[in-house]
């Protein structure tokens, strides 16, 4: 499993073309040994001071070589950035772009949905769903437009799904229907973001529609630009059986953008219809991860500094050498 994975198996230098300098610092204590000074007052004989010549436990100035030369190193070290990873970051993502058009017609104040156990009208039905959709899809910029007998501009597209549901819950109903009329102000907000996906989801119980341009003749406009509508319709139970969406001018807007058409009648159902949306418009992107590394650096930096400091604390005091 990843988690028991050996740190040294994720071990490794970032600037490791760095790392033959360290070659430098043998050399340098070679051609220091080379190079020792020699004595400034010579003698004829060296026997006069062999009474002197005592041996010490170690030898001082040695020790604050080897300080200084491991200090060195690991500031060496430090410039080819030693790293540990330390798992799997996600890469913002680049989602896509959805515009949300809502039936808020009078007869979506229908008492026909159950939600929790009590009977709730679809338009509250559709707001619930509306809002746990937001909330599953963070990245997605949404928007937003309702219509009745007239379309209106709720907000364009936002990163800020929390407003957004906060001002869908405020819509009330009206009369008429007009869903040609909310997807051309959609699409109009959709153009803007080229070379990203665009996509409409249309949600209406409209049987017939009354105001506005005709939805096939929407679609047929927008389809070239391509803008995708998914349409999710409303209806009763008994009514299912008898739909015929060929004739359907809602199932066909679909059809001509390359959306799929979808039919509701209850409140599982239509959360069913948005978790299959939800997973068919998150195969337009994909989300890329990269892997992230502790940096160990400062820790050889630190450990560098304190042996300098070392040295020099123990070279003016009990390790002082006098002239």
């Amino acid at each position: 499993m990843k988690e028991l994975q050996p740190w040294f198996e994720t071990f490794r230098f970032e600037s490791w073309w760095l790392l033959p300098l360290l070659l430098l610092l043998p050399l340098w204590a070679w051609l220091r040994g080379r190079w020792a000074p020699v004595a400034a007052v010579p003698f004829s004989t060296g026997d006069l001071l062999k009474p002197a010549a005592q041996r010490t436990r170690f030898r001082h100035g040695r020790w604050l070589w080897w300080f200084r030369l491991l200090a060195l190193a690991l500031l060496l070290l430090a410039l080819a950035r030693p790293q540990v990873e330390k798992g799997m970051k996600d890469v913002e993502a680049k989602g896509i772009n959805i515009m949300l058009v809502l039936d808020f017609s009078s007869t979506m104040n229908k008492r026909d949905f159950t939600m929790e156990g009590r009977k709730v009208t679809r338009a509250q039905a559709l707001i619930k769903v509306i809002s746990e959709f937001m909330r599953a899809r963070p990245k997605d910029r949404l928007g937003l437009v309702r219509f009745d007998a007239e379309a209106f501009l709720v907000s364009p597209l936002t990163l800020d799904h929390d407003y957004l549901i906060q001002r869908i819950a405020t819509e009330k109903n009206g009369r008429g229907t007009a869903p040609g009329s909310g997807v051309l102000i959609a699409t109009e907000h959709l153009l803007p973001a080229t070379n990203q996906t665009k996509v409409i989801i249309l949600v209406s119980d409209a049987e017939q529609v009354n105001q506005g341009p005709r939805p096939e003749e929407v679609a047929r406009a927008i389809a070239p630009l391509g803008v995708r509508v998914h349409v999710i319709q409303i209806i009763d139970f008994k009514e299912m059986a008898t739909v015929n969406l060929s004739r359907n001018e809602m199932a066909q807007m679909a059809k001509l953008t390359g959306g799929q058409v979808f039919q509701v009648a209850d409140f599982t159902g239509l959360r069913s219809v948005y978790q299959q949306i939800d997973l068919l418009e998150k195969a337009s992107f994909k989300e890329g991860q990269q892997r992230v590394y502790r940096e160990l650096a400062p820790w050889l930096v630190a450990a560098a500094l304190a042996l300098l400091l070392l040295e020099l604390l123990l070279a003016h005091t009990v390790w002082r050498k006098l002239p």
